[in-house]
């Protein structure tokens, strides 16, 4: 009798189990892809719960902001970071002091197929191309992504970090400036590391950027740390592996046009790199920013209510015309490109300027095309310093 009796308690405990699993089966389970839990892309479809700044500010709760078509967004009675409205990544709202704001999150990239294709490597015929995409609006540039300017290098320093940008020229050669290294031969180029494809600062972004280590650094030997004169150095890098830079959506070389090659004043040009927001701010900018400027006459540039005779033949201004952008200390050795044919040209490497974004104090930068002759000589790229891709008249 006992023998059935328990027989019978283990068939009913059978049969809760099995209409358990049978009952749970039904249920919808909740929707989560890897793209969802991490970022990919700008972060639009991101739906984790990440809810602090990448300044460790605590999120509000989106339901404080009128935003239109939240549901469709990822927005609600939450204070997760997303991305409503395609910026460069997830956001939002934190509170600053007595003022509201948004602020950026530091959100996990999603892992992406280890499956890539075949190498490919920019030539002199490949140059400057790039895709046009501004992001947030900000005072004196606006955050881009590294794709709208992918010949842009970051050059660190394994000790003190961040030290100055560059553009790449030939798949191993950056260009930049002289004063970024002040102890000239002196530094050990063993202790620098330059990155391709880096659009935040603090950031490793594994699918996108590009490591070299410094094989050779040649400083013009006529730079005068006095006036910046002929501020130009050239940097040969090298990959882990032997090579050299690779072709990619975020690390592209940049066009050279033919010897001594001017504009005319007034043409529009942009600038681009991590230099600080404003003059004397705490910190580097976090984020690859961008700004238009407009070319000055030498006549402007050296007027008594600009540099005077500070100015020599080898350097050129640019300014926004109402002085709201400008080059900044960070900045050092990045490019001031030139439109043509559909193309960017590197007419400029960011130099120097009394404070930043001030009236009738333009950045200084030295004219690159005064210096092909040089780059050939010192790199062997004649095939890239002959301008070939520059339109003829």
């Amino acid at each position: 009798m006992n023998l059935l009796i328990i027989i019978a308690i283990f068939a009913g405990f059978s049969i809760d189990a099995t209409f358990s699993r049978t009952k749970n089966s039904w249920m919808p389970k909740p929707h989560r892809t890897n793209k969802e839990m991490c970022q990919s892309g700008d972060g639009s479809s991101y739906r984790g719960f990440v809810s602090e700044s990448a300044y460790g500010r605590r999120c509000l709760n989106w339901n404080r902001f009128n935003i239109p078509s939240v549901a469709s967004k990822g927005l609600g009675d939450h204070n997760y970071c997303r991305n409503p409205d395609q910026m460069l990544m997830p956001w939002c709202h934190v509170r600053r002091g007595r003022r509201i704001v948004r602020e950026f999150c530091n959100i996990p990239r999603c892992s992406t197929p280890t499956t890539k294709p075949p190498p490919a490597v920019d030539t002199e015929l490949t140059c400057g191309e790039r895709s046009e995409q501004r992001m947030h609006k900000i005072v004196g540039g606006s955050f881009t992504p590294i794709e709208s300017n992918p010949w842009v290098a970051a050059v660190f320093h394994q000790r003190s970090g961040f030290l100055c940008g560059g553009s790449l020229i030939a798949p191993c050669w950056v260009l930049t400036a002289a004063h970024c290294f002040s102890d000239g031969a002196e530094r050990k180029i063993k202790h620098l590391n330059v990155y391709l494809g880096k659009t935040a600062i603090n950031d490793t972004d594994a699918d996108r950027e590009q490591h070299f280590t410094v094989e050779k650094l040649i400083i013009h030997q006529r730079y005068n740390d006095n006036n910046y004169n002929n501020d130009i150095a050239l940097l040969k890098i090298k990959s882990g592996n032997g090579g050299c830079a690779v072709r990619s959506a975020s690390a592209r070389t940049v066009c050279l046009s033919p010897a001594h090659t001017q504009l005319p004043a007034g043409f529009q040009c942009s600038i681009a790199g991590f230099g600080r927001e404003r003059f004397l701010a705490m910190r580097y900018s976090q984020l690859l920013k961008q700004a238009e400027v407009k070319l000055l006459s030498q006549t402007d540039c050296t007027s008594q209510s600009g540099y005077g005779g500070r100015l020599t033949e080898n350097m050129i201004c640019a300014a926004s015309p109402d002085w709201s952008t400008d080059a900044c200390q960070g900045d050092s050795g990045g490019p001031l490109v030139c439109e043509a044919a559909g193309r960017m040209f590197l007419f400029g490497v960011v130099s120097w300027g009394d404070g930043c974004a001030s009236r009738n104090k333009p950045g200084v930068y030295t004219q690159v095309t005064n210096y092909n002759k040089w780059i050939a000589a010192e790199t062997g790229l004649s095939k890239y310093t002959t301008g070939i891709m520059y339109p003829t008249k």
